[in-house]
C-alpha cells in the first residue's frame, strides 16, 4: 500500500519536474530568439550612392534590349534615385497587371474606382521605391514604417497573414534569423518579398525587394535600397 502511494508521489513529482524544465527551456529559447532580432527602430536617410535605381518598365518588361540589368544610381536623373518614369516607375510590376481587369489596377482599382487605384499605386510605390527618409518604430509585436508624408506601413512579424482591405494587399511577415522578411501578395499576378537587414556596425539598413512573376519576361528581379541612420 505504502509502496504504491510512494510510486504515485514519485511519478507526479517527476511529471512536475519535467514540465518545469520544458517551461524553462521554452522561455530560454524565446529569449534567445528575441536577442537575434535586430532593432530596426530609428530615423533613416537614403544613401543614393549605394542604392539601386528601380528599373524602368521597359527594362523589367524585356524590351528591345532584352531586359536591362539592375543598375546603380543615374546621377543625371535628378530625382534622388527614385527612377519614376512612364507608368509610375514601378519596374514593370503594375498592380493587377495581367489580371484582365479594366484599367489594370486589380481588385481595389479599375476605371470605376480611381481612389482605390491611387491607393494601390501608392502602396506598391512605397514597396518598390521606399522614400528617401524613413522612420521605423519597433516593439515586440509590431514594426511600423512611416514616410515623410505620414503614411504608415504596419508589419506584424508573427507569421500570420494580414490583409489590407483598402488595397486587398496581403502580407505575411516573419523574423528569419536576423532579417525581417515580408511576403506580399494580392496586388497582381506575381509575388513580392521585402527583406529588411540591419548592419549594426555601420548603422545601415538594407531593404531588398524581390519581384517574382511581375514583368513581361517573368524573370525574378531584385532591387536594394540602402539607408544610413540619422545621427542625433
Amino acid at each position: 500500500m505504502r509502496a504504491g502511494v510512494l510510486r504515485r508521489v514519485l511519478s507526479a513529482t517527476t511529471a512536475v519536474s519535467v514540465a518545469a524544465l520544458l517551461s524553462v527551456g521554452l522561455r530560454a529559447d524565446s529569449r534567445a530568439q528575441a536577442l537575434q532580432r535586430p532593432d530596426l527602430g530609428g530615423v533613416w536617410t537614403l544613401n543614393a550612392g549605394l542604392s539601386d535605381v528601380p528599373p524602368e518598365p521597359s527594362e523589367a518588361g524585356g524590351g528591345r534590349d532584352g531586359g536591362g540589368e539592375r543598375g546603380g544610381r543615374d546621377p543625371g536623373r535628378g530625382d534622388g534615385g527614385r527612377g519614376r518614369g512612364r507608368g509610375g516607375g514601378l519596374g514593370g510590376f503594375a498592380p493587377g497587371a495581367g489580371s484582365g481587369r479594366p484599367g489594370g489596377m486589380g481588385r481595389a482599382g479599375g476605371r470605376g474606382n480611381p481612389e482605390g487605384a491611387a491607393r494601390v499605386r501608392d502602396a506598391v510605390r512605397d514597396i518598390m521605391e521606399p522614400p528617401a527618409h524613413l522612420t521605423i518604430t519597433q516593439t515586440e509585436s509590431m514594426v511600423v514604417l512611416t514616410g515623410p508624408d505620414g503614411r504608415t506601413t504596419r508589419l506584424s512579424p508573427d507569421g500570420q497573414k494580414v490583409k489590407d482591405e483598402n488595397t486587398k494587399m496581403e502580407r505575411k511577415t516573419r523574423w528569419d534569423g536576423g532579417k525581417l522578411v515580408s511576403d506580399i501578395s494580392g496586388i497582381g499576378p506575381g509575388k513580392i518579398t521585402q527583406t529588411f537587414t540591419l548592419d549594426a556596425e555601420r548603422r545601415r539598413l538594407r531593404i531588398t525587394v524581390l519581384m517574382e512573376g511581375g514583368g513581361r519576361s517573368g524573370q525574378p528581379r531584385t532591387s536594394t535600397r540602402v539607408y544610413d541612420a540619422d545621427v542625433r
